[in-house]
């Protein structure tokens, strides 16, 4: 089966078609000028100004209105009309004040948007001295309206180009940055797939290894058993089935460690809270007096809820087994919120017996209980009173990524 080809991604505009606010607010500014400018030709106009033919100010005014609607979808072109305009308004009888004003705003408006800040300047002030000089009969020192009409062309056209450039360098520091954070956290992934790995390796060599070769002393142990050895036989049987259950679990383990270095689904728990019952049996058979009362969940549970029940429960009989003596009373209840769990047990040293050593107190069990059940946002308490050990564990069902 062949994948299709992926689609190509779109084109990036040389012109935004989206103002941005700025370029918004410059073309407000726009729009004032030419209503305004509108307004004086068709009333008294400006004073001093040649009002030999009043139709050549209108004119001029839809040359340059016309530029900066063409300018929208073609920068050059309405760049060119923009700049003409001034030109046209002096050549057509009309004072260019206002056009040249449109054409200085027009170069911060194109500059901001897309086209250089030099070309820009250069064009329009050319134009704006050009067209005013003309309008007051040449160029002298006493008048210097021409130069404030090219040298505003320039200074707006050079205002627009930096903010330009300023926006530039701000969307590139943001690319850099995300890529710089993209990069991270691939390293970061592949670094734990890499331990992933190399703990799978270990668990592999060390635990699954030395696990099938106790699996097969004891079952060489049954055969040497002599035949009315049947009590002997069956703790083996239970022995033999407690190792088929570490080394299945340890397989288990290991699948999820090298299918979450390789990217696969790997939240698949090895047990869950369907197999209490069989977990409650196996205690029982190995010796240990269990009084279970366990509800029945009213939906199924996700995986990581129903695995981290699975796995106190577990630890809770294992420690009960270790450490105590007497009857384990064990109750489960489930509803629509949450699991609870409560285990009580006698401990050995609650009637002079032997405490568990130091080494035992100091193990891993209830560490790996509290941090389970803080995986999927539950809690763990214990209580030791007079000997009785009690332990309370609250996991709520929506816990954990819900499969």
């Amino acid at each position: 089966m062949t994948s299709a080809s992926p689609a190509p991604m779109p084109r990036t505009p040389a012109v935004p078609r989206r103002p941005r606010p700025l370029d918004a607010l410059v073309l407000g500014v726009i729009g004032i000028i030419a209503v305004v400018g509108a307004l004086t030709i068709g009333t008294a106009g400006v004073p001093g100004q040649l009002e030999t033919w009043r139709p050549g100010g209108y004119l001029a005014l839809a040359v340059s209105t016309a530029g900066i609607a063409v300018a929208w979808r073609w920068p050059w072109p309405g760049l060119s009309l923009v700049a003409a305009a001034p030109v046209a308004s002096t050549l057509l009888g009309w004072d260019p004040i206002v056009t040249w004003n449109l054409a200085v705003f027009a170069a911060l408006w194109l500059t901001l948007r897309a086209l250089p800040g030099l070309w820009v300047g250069l064009v329009v002030g050319a134009a704006n001295f050009a067209a005013v000089a003309m309008a007051q009969g040449g160029f002298s020192l006493q008048e210097p309206i021409p130069s404030v009409a090219g040298i505003s062309a320039l200074a707006a056209a050079a205002t627009g180009s930096a903010i330009r450039s300023h926006r530039r360098y701000r969307a590139e520091l943001e690319a850099r940055t995300r890529e710089a954070l993209a990069t991270r956290e691939a390293e970061a992934q592949r670094r734990v797939a890499e331990e992933r790995v190399r703990i799978a390796r270990d668990l592999h060599d060390i635990v699954g290894h030395q696990v099938a070769l106790v699996s097969m002393r004891l079952g060489a142990a049954q055969v040497h058993l002599p035949a009315d050895a049947h009590e002997a036989r069956a703790d083996l049987d239970a022995v033999r089935g407690g190792i088929q259950e570490i080394l299945a679990g340890t397989q288990q383990t290991l699948r999820m460690l090298r299918a979450a270095s390789e990217g696969e689904d790997a939240t698949t728990p090895a047990a869950g809270f369907e197999r209490i019952d069989d977990l409650v049996r196996a205690s029982r058979a190995a010796g240990l007096d269990v009084e279970a009362t366990v509800a029945r969940p009213p939906r199924p549970l996700g995986a990581p809820v129903s695995a981290a029940a699975f796995r106190i429960m577990q630890e809770a009989l294992t420690n009960a087994q270790k450490h105590g003596t007497g009857a384990v009373s064990l109750k489960v209840g489930v509803d629509d919120e949450a699991i609870t769990v409560e285990a009580v047990n006698v401990r050995a040293d609650r009637d002079g017996g032997d405490a568990p050593t130091r080494a035992e107190r100091n193990g891993y069990g209830l560490v790996g209980m509290r941090e389970r059940a803080a995986s999927v946002g539950g809690w763990i308490d214990t209580k030791t009173d007079d000997g009785l050990f009690w332990l309370w564990a609250y996991l709520p069902v929506e816990g954990g990524d819900q499969q």
